[in-house]
């Protein structure tokens, strides 16, 4: 039913991820995005804007209206696809230092938008605060991309964002998609928000555990889609779901030793001998100068991430023995490959 409260209101149900049902830039559909991303304090929020069509500056100026200019805690706006000028994105940075923007490329796909969420909120995970995601707009995603592989994508950045312990809303234009598009996509979310007729909105929840999206048993490997991959391999079956694949690479240690793995010959490795070939590509990265001692890397490496690849099969993982057993596998190497190319040229 309608009860006429805010959109934040869903917040109380303890759900992470929401389904925004209202019309496209309407003023009830910014005043609900804007509801969820500053929650009660703006000054306090730390929000990832992600927006496939309004501009960068768009997306600022409907922060600035809802929230009377207040300055975030900090944000990112990760533009894929608005078109706008660098111009436009450098007024939008300069007014307010605290917002980094993150322009993909015309042919960016849906792993580049995975790659640069998950980047962010990996660089977020251990700050203090309210981390916010917003996704605007699924309908424009509906239409250039295919729906799927969309469906796959939300689910795994949900996913994220859930273990993570971050609040998301996706927006859909519910007049702009028939009702199986728009049944399909709820099973995804925590709840379900809708402006009504009389201006409320009708808030519900739904179970998660059903969805179960059709790619999650195979994928067409994201370097074989994109300009920066020259090889453009052919489909490969993928063991991994994409929300194991976002949470692999989430983490810039993590994509490091992923990266190591995937570059050298041998399938077989003690310990040691993967520190040593960690540690000297994180020193080789002028990025990151890792200020950290090789026993904080050694307890790094042997009790979070390779008990982490351990658990999703990428490694079998003797922590007696210290012996890692890599298991290769091309559809994962394309994207470890492509990531990698990303992130480093």
């Amino acid at each position: 039913m309608s009860d006429g409260s805010s959109a934040s209101d869903r917040s109380s149900d303890g759900n992470t991820s929401v389904l925004l049902l209202a019309p496209s830039h309407s003023s009830s559909d910014d005043e609900a995005c804007i509801d969820m991303l500053a929650g009660a304090d703006p000054s306090a929020a730390s929000v990832v804007s992600v927006t496939l069509d309004a501009t960068p500056d768009e997306r600022l100026s409907v922060w600035r209206r809802e929230t009377e200019d207040a300055c975030p805690n900090r944000a990112r706006i990760v533009d894929a696809g608005s078109g706008a000028s660098p111009g436009s994105q450098a007024v939008a940075s300069d007014e307010f230092p605290e917002i980094g923007i993150d322009a993909l490329p015309d042919h960016a796909d849906l792993p580049d938008l995975g790659l640069s969420i998950a980047c962010t909120l990996g660089g977020w995970r251990e700050a203090d605060g309210r981390t916010t995601v917003c996704l605007h707009s699924l309908s424009t995603a509906l239409q250039r991309f295919d729906r799927d592989r969309l469906i796959g994508f939300v689910d795994g950045l949900n996913r994220l964002c859930e273990r993570l312990g971050v609040a998301a809303h996706h927006h859909l234009d519910p007049g702009e998609h028939d009702a199986e598009t728009i049944a399909t996509l709820r099973p995804l979310y925590g709840s379900v928000v809708e402006h009504a007729s009389d201006g409320g909105w009708i808030v519900s929840a739904d179970d998660r555990s059903s969805a179960d999206p059709s790619f999650r048993e195979t994928s067409t490997p994201p370097g074989g889609a994109a300009r920066t991959d020259p090889e453009r391999p052919e489909t490969i079956p993928m063991p991994y779901s994409f929300g194991s694949v976002i949470e692999l690479i989430s983490d810039s240690r993590r994509r490091t030793l992923l990266y190591a793995l995937r570059a050298n010959r041998r399938d077989e490795y003690c310990l040691d001998r993967l520190i040593d070939l960690v540690d000297e590509r994180e020193r080789a990265i002028p990025r990151r100068e890792p200020e950290r001692s090789r026993e904080e890397l050694e307890v790094s490496l042997g009790h979070v991430h390779l008990p982490k690849l351990d658990d999703l099969g990428v490694v079998d993982y003797d922590t007696d023995t210290g012996i890692v057993r890599y298991h290769r596998n091309r559809a994962l190497e394309s994207c470890i490959r492509y990531v990698e190319t990303l992130e480093l040229g």
